[in-house]
């Protein structure tokens, strides 16, 4: 071979790329060296990050949109079941307030009526209501108590508050209680404020009574205490049947007329108090 014939193409290639080599570097340093001396190379990124910045932002926005969708649901779901949960221990919490409530009037109903017991003399058979008979042309209850606890036709109810009423029928283990409300019911009573001696007439709608055979000239005011006077030996005196509400003027010849509110409620107490009748020694009430 002679030295004049050409290198082959491998040569030739391995020159190229050493010098594309030696010129890339050279250009390297000496855009490093600008960049020391200018910081051109800063300003072309700031300019370049100028320019893409509202490009980017505005490709960002429906990933920010998706993202912000996604935290709202999870916060509002987050949110229904912590309301959710309150609401559930605020009706538990409203039903233990109910009860703490009811024990407390009952508690309260039962010391007044050892109270009762202590002052009353005729033996008493403790009772509670049940239930309230769905007869809208009566005003009667039922009481778990009868026969077997020795109650019979006739006897009084009171409770804490007052008269609730009188047994109009007995059976074994329960009673029915017709309340003073009932127009069936009649019970001697006394006004001590203005010295008035009458009978209630309940008018049938579980909340009030007319005072009949009320003195004509007497001064009966709203508010005057109704008390039984113990006429008949039903009832014993000094207890509560309630207050006037009303007094119409009388016309002439006739009485005034005087309706009065009941103290004691079915609905509103449940423990009451039975008395019974005092047996003479021969056995007869």
């Amino acid at each position: 071979m002679s030295l004049s014939q050409t290198p082959p193409p491998l040569f030739k290639q391995g020159s190229s790329l050493t010098i594309n080599f030696v010129i890339c570097l050279a250009l390297s340093v000496s855009l490093i060296i600008l960049d020391l001396n200018l910081n051109f190379i800063t300003k072309i990124r700031s300019a370049f990050f100028s320019v893409t910045r509202p490009v980017i932002e505005v490709l960002l926005l429906p990933r920010d949109a998706l993202v912000s969708f996604s935290e709202h649901a999870s916060t509002v779901l987050y949110l229904n079941k912590k309301i959710n949960e309150l609401e559930d221990d605020l009706r538990i919490n409203a039903k233990i307030m109910l009860k703490i409530q009811q024990l407390e009037d009952e508690n309260k109903e039962l010391r007044t009526l050892l109270g009762l017991q202590v002052k009353l003399e005729p033996p008493f058979v403790n009772a509670e209501i049940r239930y309230e008979l769905p007869d809208v042309y009566t005003d009667k209850v039922v009481i778990n108590k009868g026969q077997t606890h020795d109650l019979a036709i006739g006897y009084p109810v009171i409770t804490a508050r007052g008269i609730l009423g009188q047994l109009s029928r007995v059976y074994n283990n329960s009673a029915e209680l017709t309340l003073v409300s009932d127009s069936s019911i009649s019970v001697p009573v006394s006004l001590p404020a203005s010295e008035v001696v009458g009978i209630t007439k309940g008018q049938g709608n579980r909340a009030t009574f007319e005072l009949q055979y009320a003195d004509i000239s007497a001064k009966i005011k709203v508010g005057d205490e109704v008390i039984t006077s113990g006429l008949g030996d039903v009832y014993p005196p000094g207890i509560l049947v309630g207050h006037i509400i009303s007094v119409s003027p009388a016309e002439v010849g006739q009485f005034p007329e005087v309706v009065g509110r009941v103290a004691s409620s079915a609905g509103l107490q449940h423990q009451v108090m039975v008395l019974l009748k005092k047996k003479m020694e021969d056995g007869t009430e």
